[in-house]
């Protein structure tokens, strides 16, 4: 059985995230609290030395709750880098970034377009580069860690863009992967498409995966450890229609100013929607946030029969 995924470690897997996820509501709610008052646990260091772009740039992440709050769901899930050759993916603003670099370890940071490089060098300074055709610019088994925190919702060709982590990664190396959980029934689901088209993507890649689609995606070359949620309904509502009127601020050629005038305008909402998820504890996050460890990449396809048929559909037929 070591080459199926197993439906009965996934479900256990499951169980025991659900209570991991309980427990991280109650843990965040002073992550809420301190929101307001511009503060998070992980922001103790000052930025002064930053030029005034790099301290615009830090100051627009620190006023966006779900970038703070994704933050906070990746260090959690991080642990220690200090001494540690790390890879951080998609963080377009700079702030992530910039925390993830105040924790110890060597990191590089890799974006997708040339507006992106410019914001997160204005924080971090070096070693951002940009990713071309799909392919990572670094040679094989490079890092100890990979931190992908949006990028599958951008591309349609993710196990080409996973078996690239795979091949950045040192052989012990760990992938923690960000990317939206799809809820088939979610009334967010017709913005997610405005969302899509309005970038230029394949509108559905922005409804995300489940559980079992995550693992099916990352099966061939690695070992799922654990899968978080976060993340719930109204602030993914209030987010979404944010990052469409940013969207179509940029088509129009705005500038900078006009986007951080939105999101300091969104922040009050931010705010008002987080308290009220707060009632709704027991649902789950519209984010999944695994950690997979790295090992020897081999297929895993379940086997297929000469009539087309696969193993699991014949053994679970009944008898006629």
């Amino acid at each position: 059985m070591g080459g199926v995924v197993s439906l009965t470690a996934l479900n256990d897997l499951n169980d025991s995230n659900d209570l991991n996820d309980l427990s991280a509501e109650i843990l965040n709610l002073g992550v809420y609290f301190s929101f307001w008052a511009g503060k998070m646990p992980f922001m103790k260091d000052s930025a002064i030395f930053l030029s005034p772009e790099g301290q615009e740039c830090l100051g627009l992440f620190n006023r966006v709750l779900p970038w703070k709050v994704k933050l906070q769901e990746i260090i959690k899930l991080l642990g220690r880098t200090e001494g540690k050759d790390c890879l951080e993916i998609g963080g377009h603003n700079g702030g992530i970034s910039y925390y993830l670099r105040k924790r110890g370890g060597t990191w590089c940071s890799v974006v997708t377009s040339s507006h992106a490089r410019d914001s997160v060098t204005k924080v971090v300074g070096d070693n951002v580069h940009l990713m071309e055709n799909g392919a990572l610019p670094f040679k094989k088994h490079t890092f100890d860690v990979v931190v992908v925190v949006d990028f599958l919702e951008i591309t349609d060709a993710d196990s080409v863009f996973i078996e690239e982590c795979h091949r950045v990664l040192k052989p012990d190396g760990r992938l923690l992967i960000n990317v939206v959980r799809a809820t088939p029934w979610s009334l967010i689901n017709p913005l997610r498409r405005m969302l899509g088209r309005e970038m230029g993507k394949q509108p559905d890649l922005y409804l995300g995966y489940t559980e079992p689609e995550l693992f099916t995606l990352l099966k061939h070359g690695f070992d799922v450890h654990t899968v978080r949620k976060y993340s719930r309904f109204l602030v993914e509502l209030v987010n979404t229609i944010v990052r469409l009127i940013v969207v179509r601020i940029g088509e129009n050629g705005e500038g900078d100013a006009e986007v951080r005038k939105v999101y300091a305008a969104a922040r009050f909402f931010y705010w008002l929607a987080y308290q009220l998820d707060l009632l709704m504890f027991l649902c789950k996050g519209h984010h999944l946030l695994a950690s997979a460890q790295r090992r020897a990449w081999r297929a895993r396809n379940a086997p297929v029969l000469i009539d087309g048929r696969k193993i699991s559909e014949v053994v679970l037929s009944p008898i006629k």
